[in-house]
């Protein structure tokens, strides 16, 4: 578990933060105080869920919705990565 600092104006908050990647998968599900949701990379890709294995039970799903995401975050990933070496 890593541990995140959040910080209010008035007080100090620490956060717990669980990530489990998902085996055969370019997922992750991140748990938090609040709930889980599914991750690929940097993007959240789910709603928020009481439980974990909620979250790993709607990614399995391959809906036309999922594939369309993976496919905007991967050209989005790529953009990125021209960026980087343009810059260069």
């Amino acid at each position: 578990m890593n541990k995140v600092s959040n910080k209010d104006s008035n007080s100090k908050k620490e956060e717990l933060i669980k990530r489990e990647d998902i085996k055969d998968s370019p997922f992750t599900v991140i748990t938090t105080e609040e709930g889980s949701f599914g991750s690929m990379g940097k993007f959240r890709i789910t709603e928020l869920y009481k439980k974990p294995e909620e979250v790993k039970k709607e990614l399995a799903k391959m809906t036309w919705n999922r594939i369309v995401q993976v496919m905007l975050l991967l050209m989005e990933t790529g953009k990125d990565v021209e960026l980087v070496k343009v810059e260069k």
